[in-house]
């Protein structure tokens, strides 16, 4: 007996080792606001395909970006799948497989429900394209939206008081020039009758942060009648910071307006150069302020903040005040040295199908991607964000997603942060200097 009973033991051992030679591991490079999300949608994956198994690794921006271009530079596919940021196409496009492609070659792998026409066309080019080739499918449809405190803009003393200070009706901004008013209105220092400390929350960091913050205050210049005439239209791989002749389009009299209109806010905001995304996030959250600039994935942490319920009567949301947000969105690509590359294709496709593009909205907030997500009658109950979501992606600027994104960014952000800071001069000459350093890179010197 106890000899068939180790025999038993063996042939069961060989057993799940060959089960564990046969499942394939596919490893997922995520950033952390994509992170839970995938990591739901892997566990429904891996009931659907048991032979597979799938690790999502969160990894914070600021190291997901090297990682992903060290290993797209060696070769070595350390990871299968990534999520890659908007700006980062160009200089990522190499590594990644042509999904297109690959589809074509594998029709086995195809599903038939996939549907290219439920992507909007604009989101599809910048979160999927790089000179022609499908080097990702969009995932995390993320863009900024302007919050605000609802129930302080219908207070009537509020109003009251407003209208006595301005003499016009306080208001949701629907320009940057009357955010000004409203901020200074919310400041304690020039209003100490404000209920918050301060007006708006913004944030000028020396990071990339300032590079896609300025594109809010820029893009209602490059993006006006008068400034498509001037500047032409906008190239979707340049993007708003250049002309249709990618050329630098900042070292303008509009250019120099954006940074004033930065700089007239900051008097409102808590440490507007200091601050960045987590910080601003607190501030709205704690209810020290009544307004600021976010992206869509902070919406989970001001539903359960205690300073802003009841949430549905405290907290609004509105188009970016001068009409034009900007674009942060993250795809799922395929690694080209990956070994596991028709497992890797059949995660992303599950991943960013119908289905999981609603779910992901509803129980994590990952912005959606199809549009049938956002035209679906539960997912606009669900969310009073849809409506301003869909506007805002009409009209949003873009970064430069060209490979020589991370220099200008670098360079950019020093000289921006200087003038903001006075220690630069805020003129055509001075942005004419950045301008030319823009057109070195560019000329690979």
């Amino acid at each position: 007996m106890r000899r068939v009973s180790i025999l038993l033991i063996l042939v069961l051992g060989l057993l799940m080792i060959g089960y564990a030679q046969k499942q394939v591991v596919l490893n997922v490079w995520s950033s952390p606001d994509n992170a839970d999300a995938l990591q739901d949608i892997a566990q429904r994956f891996m009931q659907k395909y048991p032979d597979i198994k799938v690790q999502v690794t969160p990894i914070s921006w600021e190291v997901l970006y090297p990682r992903m271009l060290a290993d797209v530079a060696s070769g070595t596919g350390a990871f299968d799948v990534a999520t890659w940021d908007v700006m980062t196409a160009g200089a990522v496009a190499k590594g990644f497989v042509d999904l297109e492609e690959f589809r074509k070659q594998n029709p086995d792998l195809a599903d038939p429900n996939w549907d290219m026409k439920d992507f909007d066309p604009t989101i599809w080019h910048i979160a999927g394209m790089w000179v022609g080739k499908n080097i990702g499918i969009p995932f995390y449809c993320n863009t900024m939206l302007f919050y605000y405190r609802k129930d302080l803009f219908t207070d009537s003393k509020l109003k009251s008081e407003f209208k006595s200070m301005f003499k016009k009706d306080l208001a949701v901004p629907k320009t940057w020039e009357e955010a000004v008013d409203v901020a200074k209105f919310f400041t304690k220092k020039y209003n100490p009758n404000s209920p918050t400390d301060y007006g708006i929350a913004l944030m000028f960091p020396r990071t990339h942060t300032l590079f896609y913050m300025y594109l809010l205050f820029f893009a209602p210049f490059r993006r006006s009648a008068e400034g498509i005439k001037k500047f032409g239209p906008v190239d979707l791989d340049y993007g708003d910071y250049f002309t249709s002749q990618k050329k630098p389009a900042f070292n303008t009299p509009e250019g120099v307006k954006a940074l004033d209109m930065m700089k007239a806010l900051m008097p409102y905001s808590p440490d507007p150069l200091g601050s960045d995304y987590g910080e601003t996030l607190e501030h709205f959250a704690r209810g020290t302020v009544a307004m600021v600039p976010q992206w869509t994935g902070v919406w989970a942490t001001f539903k359960t903040s205690s300073a802003l319920q009841p949430f549905d009567k405290k907290v609004g949301v509105a188009l970016m005040p001068g009409g034009h947000s900007v674009s942060g969105n993250w795809a799922l690509g395929l690694n080209l040295a990956s070994k596991n590359k028709r497992e890797a294709f059949l995660f992303i496709q599950f991943a960013a199908n119908k289905e999981n593009d609603k779910i992901k909205f509803i129980k994590y907030g990952v912005a959606p991607s199809r549009l049938s997500t956002v035209r679906d009658p539960e997912v606009r109950k669900a969310d009073p964000r849809v409506s301003v979501f869909l506007q805002t992606i009409k009209t949003q600027a873009h970064r430069p997603r060209i490979p020589e994104e991370p220099k200008l960014e670098d360079i950019t952000v020093g000289v921006f942060s200087e003038i903001l800071m006075g220690k630069r001069p805020n003129t055509v000459e001075e942005l004419n200097k950045l301008a030319n350093q823009w057109s070195d890179i560019l000329a690979g010197k």
